[in-house]
C-alpha cells in the first residue's frame, strides 16, 4: 500500500527507495505501526517532563505525549504533526490519532509528511543521512536505514517481509 501511494504522488527512483528504507526502519521492519513504549516512555514529549520537545511537536496538554506518540509508516509524532496531517488529508486525526494505524491512513500520512517536511530539506537522495535527519533528528538507526536504502536500490528486497528483523513476522 505505501509504495502504491506513493508512487502514485510520484516519488520513484531513489527516492521511492529511501522512503520505503526509512519506514522499513520506522516500523521495525514493517512488522508494527506503533511506537514501541507505553505512557511513561512517551513522557519524553509531554509538556510537563519535556517541555522543550513537547513544545516542538505542537504537544500542549498534559498526556499529548502519550495520545500523539509514533504511528504508522513514517512513525508520525506530535499534536501539531497529526493536525497537519489531519487538515491536509480531510481526516480526523488530532481527535482520532489511532486512525494512523490504519495502513490505508498510515500510507498517505507516510506521503504527505514526506513531501511536506522531508523533501524540501534533501538535496540528494543519495545521501541517508541528509534524508534520514527530518524523520530523526537524533540520527538513530543510520546504518540500518543505509543498509536497507542500498538493499532496495540494487532490489534485494522486494518485499515488506524481507526487511522484518529476523524471528520476527508481519
Amino acid at each position: 500500500i505505501l509504495q502504491k501511494v506513493a508512487v502514485s504522488s510520484g516519488i520513484t527512483g531513489h527516492e521511492l527507495a529511501q522512503l520505503m528504507a526509512q519506514c522499513a526502519h520506522e516500523t521495525a521492519g514493517f512488522s508494527t505501526m506503533r511506537e514501541q513504549g507505553g505512557t511513561l516512555d512517551f513522557r519524553k514529549y509531554d509538556i510537563k517532563h519535556n517541555p522543550r520537545k513537547a513544545r516542538a511537536l505542537g504537544n500542549l496538554q498534559p498526556g499529548d505525549g502519550a495520545r500523539y506518540h509514533g504511528r504508522g509508516y513514517i512513525q508520525l509524532t506530535g499534536r501539531d504533526n497529526y493536525r497537519r496531517a489531519g487538515q491536509a488529508l480531510g481526516l480526523p486525526l488530532e481527535q482520532q490519532p489511532e486512525l494512523v494505524e490504519r495502513p490505508d491512513v498510515a500510507a498517505k500520512v507516510a506521503v504527505w509528511f514526506w513531501q511536506n517536511r522531508v523533501a524540501p530539506k534533501v538535496a540528494s537522495y543519495h545521501d541517508t543521512a541528509q534524508v534520514t535527519k527530518p524523520i530523526n533528528p537524533g540520527m538513530r538507526g543510520l546504518k540500518d536505514r543505509n543498509t536497507k536504502f542500498n538493499a532496495i536500490k540494487q532490489g534485494a528486497m522486494a518485499t515488506p517481509k524481507d526487511m522484518a528483523p529476523r524471528g520476527r513476522k508481519i
